[in-house]
């Protein structure tokens, strides 16, 4: 930050040059800012003085940007955004039926989002905030009301509510079913994990009874939903979480390759902090997840 204040000594002015750019005007950015169209135009003069060169080609009752004030724009738009971003993310809603929900990208999208739309057809007054990263939560620091977490007790800071075991099988399109080849020979596709909870294919192996697979992987993804459309395309063979891939394998998308599984020790768990008192949204979703949990293992 004193860096940042010795190349520009006044934010004030950058916020003033960056509502004047966006709004092609200062009269406009005046309006927006509240204050009077001199001060606009003053703030942005000094600013203008201070980097040593000129930000506005000023016309009869219009400004446009020079090349340099048009390359200061962009940025601050871009950097004012993000400082937006991050205090709508950090900023913990106030309404008793707005609820934050956290999970890895993974179950938000193949597990939440197809189900989404009956939860809020049964609880339209529920204003939801989701936030999808697989990094994973700290249930008591971060601002989360409910989360689901992969992985196995302990769970600090938070209160288990019900828990989604799962299956592990290879998955790949219908196309390469036919192929009688072992893993070790079909073009595996594989996941950088950031929680080393989730199962690699080395692992994966390990537990059934597998020989260790040697040959390195045809394709590595960041993302899990990346590694499951691969296969879907006929890339190669995934690994496959049965209550996130299940609807894939009954529209025929994919196809479980062999008859080999592993039942991991890990599961999806609901969880809830302990340091947080649920408002009304969050106890409807909670136990909407508590009975979508149970439907599923039925």
């Amino acid at each position: 930050m004193a860096g940042f204040r010795r190349s520009v000594s006044s934010l004030s002015a950058l916020a003033t040059f960056e509502a004047a750019a966006r709004l092609v005007g200062f009269t406009k950015a005046a309006e927006e800012l509240g204050v009077t169209q001199a001060a606009v135009s003053r703030q942005i003069k000094l600013l203008e003085v201070e980097l040593n060169t000129p930000l506005f080609i000023r016309g009869h009752r219009k400004v446009e940007l020079t090349p340099a004030g048009a390359v200061l724009a962009r940025a601050l738009t871009g950097a004012f955004d993000q400082v937006a971003e991050a205090i709508d993310t950090i900023r913990r809603p106030a309404a008793a039926n707005t609820v934050t929900f956290g999970a890895t990208l993974g179950f938000m999208h193949f597990w939440l989002l197809p189900r989404l739309p009956a939860f809020r057809a049964a609880h339209p007054e529920v204003q939801l905030r989701l936030i999808s990263q697989d990094a994973g939560f700290d249930a008591r620091r971060d601002a989360i009301d409910v989360l689901i977490h992969y992985g196995t007790a302990p769970f600090d800071g938070a209160r288990c509510l019900a828990t989604l075991p799962d299956v592990v099988f290879p998955v790949a399109a219908p196309r390469l079913s036919g192929l009688d080849k072992p893993l070790e020979q079909l073009p595996l596709i594989g996941c950088e994990w950031l929680e080393p909870s989730w199962l690699s294919w080395r692992r994966w192996a390990q537990l059934a009874g597998q020989a260790p697979l040697q040959k390195a992987n045809a394709l590595r993804f960041t993302q899990y939903t990346d590694a499951v459309y691969a296969a879907v395309g006929g890339e190669g063979v995934a690994l496959g979480w049965q209550s996130l891939i299940g609807p894939h394998l009954n529209d025929g998308r994919l196809v479980r390759l062999g008859n080999l599984e592993v039942v991991p020790e890990e599961r999806h768990s609901l969880l809830v902090p302990t340091t947080r008192t649920q408002n009304r949204g969050a106890r409807k979703l909670t136990q909407w997840l508590v009975e979508a949990f149970g439907a599923q293992q039925a």
